[in-house]
């Protein structure tokens, strides 16, 4: 028991109670505000791939048509155009 005790003491460095429940509520403090950031951070993230997915699908969309308007005198073009485009 006076040997667990002594290990304790030398962990703690023979701190006082207070001290070292004082330094654990501060690190939930900041373990609370890295969630926090985390999850804003996750947030953001999702909505800028979102945002991201839009403008290229909109991208794509527009450089589809762009072929098919200059393709017009070939129609196996416009059937690999289209295939592909309904794939992606």
């Amino acid at each position: 028991y006076q040997e667990e005790i002594q290990e304790l003491n030398e962990v703690a460095r023979h701190r006082p109670r207070s001290t070292l429940v004082m330094g654990i509520q501060q690190e939930n403090r900041q373990i609370r505000e890295l969630q926090q950031e985390n999850k804003e951070l996750r947030t953001s993230l999702e909505e800028h791939q979102s945002a991201l997915e839009l403008i290229m699908s909109k991208y794509r969309e527009q450089m589809f048509r762009m072929l098919m308007a200059s393709k017009k005198d070939d129609p196996s073009i416009i059937m690999k155009l289209k295939e592909q485009h309904s794939k992606v």
